[in-house]
C-alpha cells in the first residue's frame, strides 16, 4: 500500500481497520489531521488577539476550536483509492482533492466573517456593559476560528486573507478604553450597616466612594432595621437589597435576600450586635457575588 499514491493536488489517508468501512474511516480521520497541521500557525497568533484570557483557558479553548474546525465536513469527496486484506485486518488508501477540501471551509469562512462583523458593529454599538463584554468575547472566539480557516485554506492552496482586522482592532480598543476607567462606585450612607456592606463587598473587589463618572453604581435600596421583642428575646431583623446603575442612573440589577435576623439575650442592642455579626455570613452574599462577578471580572 505505500506505492498507492493519489492523484496531483490530492490529501492522502490511510487507515487499517476489521472491515474496509472501518479503515476508510479511518483513513478518513487521517486526512483531517493533515488539515489540522496546516493550522499549527493560527496558536500563538490568536494569543495575541484576546484580551484577559489566562494562558491555560486560551489554550484549552483553542484546542477545542481546533477539533471543531478541522472536523471533516464532506467525508464524502475522501474516495477509496486502493484498499488490501491481509491477517484478518483490511488496509486502505483514500484520496481527497485540496479543492474539495477547501469548498466546506470556504463556506464557513463567510460565515464567520458574517458574525464577526456583526459582533464588532455590537461592541462598538454597546454601552451596557456586560453586553460589551459578551460581544466582544463572541468576537474574539470568531476570530480565532476567522484565522484557523484562513489558515487551513491557506494550507489548502487557497489564496484567502484576514478580513475585518482593521474594525476587529478598533473593537479591543473601544473595549480597553471603556474598561480602562471602569469603578465600582458605593452610594450608600455612613451608617454602620452600609459600612458592613461595602466592607463584604470590597472584600472581593476594588470598591470606591464619590462622584461615578464610568463604572457600576451600588446602591443599598434600604437600610433600615426592625426591631422587636420576640418569644426568643429581643430581635433585629435586615432585609438585603441592592440595586446596580450605571453612573447614568440606568437600572442594571436589583439583588435582593432573604431575611437576616440576630436575636438577642439582655435587649435591643444585644440583637443589633448579632445582626451585624451575621450580615457579612449570610447566604445571599452567594448570590451577590454570582451577579457582581460578571461585572468585577471585566
Amino acid at each position: 500500500m505505500k506505492n498507492t499514491n493519489c492523484p496531483a493536488n490530492h490529501i492522502r489517508g490511510t487507515g487499517i481497520g476489521e472491515n474496509r468501512q472501518d479503515a476508510l474511516a479511518l483513513a478518513r480521520t487521517d486526512i483531517s489531521s493533515q488539515i489540522r497541521l496546516s493550522i499549527s500557525a493560527a496558536s500563538e497568533y490568536s494569543k495575541n488577539q484576546f484580551l484577559s484570557e489566562n494562558e491555560e483557558l486560551l489554550e484549552s479553548k483553542f484546542k477545542s476550536d481546533v477539533k471543531q474546525t478541522t472536523e471533516l465536513l464532506n467525508a464524502q469527496d475522501a474516495k477509496l483509492q486502493a484498499a488490501k486484506e491481509a491477517g484478518g485486518k483490511v488496509a486502505v488508501v483514500a484520496c481527497m482533492s485540496r479543492e474539495d477540501a477547501a469548498k466546506p471551509y470556504l463556506s464557513i469562512l463567510l460565515r464567520i466573517n458574517d458574525s464577526l462583523s456583526l459582533a464588532i458593529q455590537t461592541e462598538l454599538a454597546q454601552n451596557h456593559p456586560r453586553a460589551k463584554r459578551e460581544a466582544v468575547r463572541a468576537a474574539e472566539s470568531l476570530r480565532m476560528r476567522q484565522i484557523m480557516t484562513v489558515q487551513i485554506l491557506q494550507g489548502l492552496g487557497k489564496n484567502e486573507e484576514l478580513q475585518n482586522s482593521a474594525s476587529y482592532e478598533k473593537m479591543i480598543k473601544d473595549y480597553e478604553e471603556f474598561f480602562s476607567g471602569f469603578r465600582f462606585i458605593w452610594e450608600g450612607d455612613g451608617e454602620q450597616l452600609s459600612q458592613i456592606l461595602i466592607s463584604k463587598i470590597s472584600s472581593r473587589y476594588k470598591i470606591e466612594t464619590g462622584t461615578c463618572a464610568q463604572g457600576l453604581k451600588l446602591i443599598p435600596v434600604s437600610s433600615d432595621i426592625f426591631c422587636e421583642y420576640s418569644r426568643f428575646g429581643p430581635q433585629c431583623s435586615y432585609l438585603p437589597a441592592l440595586e446596580g446603575r450605571s453612573c447614568t442612573g440606568e437600572l442594571y440589577f436589583t439583588l435582593k435576600g432573604q431575611m437576616v435576623r440576630g436575636t438577642g439575650v439582655r435587649d435591643k442592642d444585644d440583637a443589633m450586635r448579632k445582626l451585624f455579626a451575621l450580615i457579612p455570613k449570610a447566604p445571599f452574599w452567594n448570590n451577590w457575588f454570582e451577579e457582581l462577578d460578571k461585572y468585577g471580572s471585566l
